[in-house]
């Protein structure tokens, strides 16, 4: 049976990787000149909720 703590830890990879992806369309954007400031904040917020909801969720298995 799947627990709320495999759901939790499933959904912070997700937004990490979501983050990860983000990141790279912020560096495609940065050497095309493009703005890039904005979508390059996404990803960092995205990146470290993920890692965030990653580590909450182990602590909260044991």
């Amino acid at each position: 049976m799947i627990n709320k703590y495999t759901i939790i830890g499933t959904l912070g990879i997700l937004i990490f990787s979501s983050g990860l992806c983000v990141f790279g369309e912020a560096l495609i954007r940065k050497y095309q000149e493009l703005d890039f400031f904005l979508i390059g904040t996404l990803s960092l917020v995205l990146i470290n909720a993920g890692v965030c909801i990653m580590i909450k969720s182990k602590e909260l298995s044991n």
